[in-house]
């Protein structure tokens, strides 16, 4: 099942409109991470912090 994280879900204080699409979960968490880092400026080890995982996670949507 498709499934959706929206950019400025995860961060509210972002007005950023990306939003990443995969079929499954790591897909999805591979490409949130690559744009975050690319647009954002997060590191590997921003990204793989227990906190910020439970937070991306908290935002997914299924389609």
């Amino acid at each position: 099942m498709p499934m959706t994280l929206a950019c400025r879900e995860a961060d509210p204080s972002s007005n950023c409109p990306y939003v990443a699409r995969a079929d499954t979960m790591e897909e999805l968490l591979t490409d949130t991470a690559k744009h975050a880092k690319e647009v954002h400026g997060y590191t590997d080890e921003q990204l793989n912090d227990p906190e910020m995982i439970k937070q991306l996670k908290s935002v997914i949507k299924q389609e």
